[in-house]
């Protein structure tokens, strides 16, 4: 029905409105407000997940950016050894990379080897200055005790490194094999660690060769390893046949190649087996992994599992050997009793049990134990507390004797490399934090500011405050995806490595993974989403509906906030989560 009468008439019925006549210059709108915007870089979670303590978030934004040189300085700031960790790295990074949840993760590790792999190619670097009075030993030149003293002598410090080996390198050398870390790029990689003034002396065992009272230094770091395999706790375990696998990649490592047989079986399911089995197909025989649990509870990298699993590599999971099978006094295999998987143990998977059903043998000519390894501790001092075969420590790897620290498989860390480096790093800090005190200098110690997020590794430019990357706010506050908006990301898939075409079983021991070239590591680094952090993508600038955000010539964004109404869009439109919204006046 139409209206009619005073209220049809225009203006009619229609409550008065107040009408500025002046510009929204003048009417400051955004007094009305109660909350507003604020900028904050937060964490990355590839950040908190890494072990090694890498920024890996702000180095892949500089690669997005073109500063190669600039993102290649900020890794080797907190990884000594990127050419290492970006061909043996378990990558956690990637399993907590945000980017998973919307296609694939961005190939972290390939991205980190393209960057070590131009680092080894660089002059090696100058020396930096000896700026510190105090001198450090090092026992062990695997990765733990090679970061250590990285970091400590780019700090200043007089580092010392005693190797029990020939050569240094630890593990990297005795125990995984070149095919997936050639020796070139590992002495290379120790060759830039000796150029920041460390000194390395092979074929010395401290306890024995040097005693501990020779030492000349004002504080040491122990990082011996765990170099000594576990039994494998079946009847027969010393019959000829019956090897340890850690034993049988040293020798394959330095250039043995042993006749085991037409049939290995390798008892495990960590890399130690997953290498002892891919090394003994190259030699010629057929392989088998048996394993106590399934192939989820398996603590190798999976992609080296996959890698075994294309060459031929044969798996039997939820069995256990209980006795070696012997005809004439000769190994013929292993009789084996079929598991069961029951509750978690202390591991936290779920615990093998053996079950009701009939032995089942498994014919070998070889068997490989590879099972887990311990560390040899005969060497220590009396006064270093231990317990459950390692030496404690605290988070910074300070032991119970004053000057001493510790750090790697020799105090129980996680057995991968990133964890050595990332144990090494660390204790870095804790000598730094100690001698600066034995020197009466004021220093900080809340370990919590230098570790990214509440439980991610240390940072080594917060502990130095000489970060190069500009920050805006920052929070030490890992970013979660439904802090993000990903409707502005399109979708590109992971970059694969290329692996080497050849034979299928491969009989050589040359390197097969390539990883990524060049130009694909780039193309990773920009499908790296930023998480946590600002990279100036504008869209905060472009969905302002008042027009109260601007960019500042030298980089960043201001928020006027005399027209800010905190409608929040802007913070709702952020892809990265790296907008907050807070209370007026706080």
């Amino acid at each position: 029905m139409s209206e009619s009468g005073d209220n049809a008439r225009p203006g009619r019925g229609i409550p008065p409105v107040a009408v500025s006549q002046t510009s929204t210059l003048v009417n400051h709108t955004g007094s009305w407000k109660y909350i507003r915007p604020l900028y904050q870089d937060r964490v990355a979670p590839c950040n908190a997940g890494c072990p090694v303590g890498i920024d890996i978030e702000a180095y892949m934004n500089l690669l997005r950016e073109g500063r190669v040189e600039e993102a290649r300085d900020l890794l080797m700031r907190e990884n000594p050894m990127p050419a290492v960790t970006g061909r043996v790295c378990h990558r956690p990074c990637e399993d907590q990379c945000n980017r998973r949840h919307f296609d694939e993760p961005v190939s972290i590790h390939g991205v980190e080897r393209m960057l070590g792999d131009l680092e080894l190619g660089a002059p090696l670097p100058d020396a930096p200055p000896r700026t510190r009075s105090e001198a450090v030993a090092v026992v062990g030149s695997g990765p733990a005790g090679l970061a250590c003293a990285y970091h400590l002598a780019r700090m200043g410090y007089d580092v010392t490194v005693y190797e029990e080996a020939d050569e240094p390198g630890g593990m990297l050398r005795l125990g995984i094999p070149e095919y997936r870390l050639p020796r070139d790029v590992l002495d290379r990689q120790i060759d830039r660690i000796r150029a920041q003034g460390v000194l390395i002396f092979c074929g010395v065992r401290v306890g024995t060769d040097l005693c501990w009272s020779d030492l000349e230094c004002d504080a040491v770091f122990i990082a011996s390893g765990a170099h000594r395999s576990r039994g494998a706790g079946m009847k027969g375990e010393d019959t000829a046949g019956i090897l340890s696998g850690l034993d049988f990649l040293k020798g394959v490592n330095a250039g043995a190649r042993p006749d085991l047989g037409k049939r290995v079986v390798v008892v495990g399911g960590g890399n130690t087996a997953i290498d002892c089995a891919r090394a003994a197909r190259r030699l010629g025989a057929v392989s088998i992994v048996l394993y106590r649990r399934s192939r989820v509870e398996m603590p190798a990298i999976p992609q080296e599992i996959e890698e075994a699993k294309r060459e031929g590599i044969e798996f039997v999971f939820l069995a256990a050997p209980v006795a070696a099978r012997t005809v004439d006094g000769r190994l013929r295999g292993i009789e084996c009793t079929r598991m069961r998987l029951g509750p978690p143990d202390d591991s936290g998977r779920r615990r093998p049990e053996p079950t009701d059903e009939r032995p089942f043998s498994v014919v070998a000519d070889t068997v490989l134990t590879a099972i887990g390894e311990i560390s040899d501790l005969d060497y220590l001092r009396d006064d270093i507390a231990r317990e459950a075969g390692g030496i404690v420590v605290n988070e910074l790897g300070a032991t119970n004797s004053p000057a001493v620290f510790a750090g790697g498989d020799a105090a129980n860390a996680p057995r991968t490399v990133a964890d050595a480096l990332g144990a090494g790093k660390r204790a870095a800090i804790g000598i730094d934090l100690y001698l600066r005190r034995v020197a009466g200098e004021l220093t900080r110690d809340d370990v919590a500011t230098l570790r990214y997020g509440a439980v991610g590794n240390v940072s080594m430019t917060r502990w130095r405050d000489d970060d190069p990357v500009r920050r805006t706010s920052p929070v030490n506050e890992v970013v979660k995806l439904e802090d993000m908006n990903l409707s502005p990301f399109s979708h590109a898939w992971q970059h694969r490595d290329v692996h080497v075409a050849g034979e299928e079983p491969p009989s050589h021991f040359r390197e097969v993974n390539r990883g990524l070239t060049y130009d694909a590591a780039i193309d990773e680094a920009r499908r790296c989403l930023n998480c946590g952090v600002c990279n100036e993508c504008e869209l905060c600038l472009i969905f302002c509906p008042d027009f109260a955000i601007s960019r500042r010539d030298e980089g960043g964004f201001d928020i006027d906030m005399n027209y800010c109404k905190g409608c929040g869009v802007c913070a709702a439109e952020c892809p990265r989560g790296a907008m907050t919204m807070v209370r007026e006046g706080l």
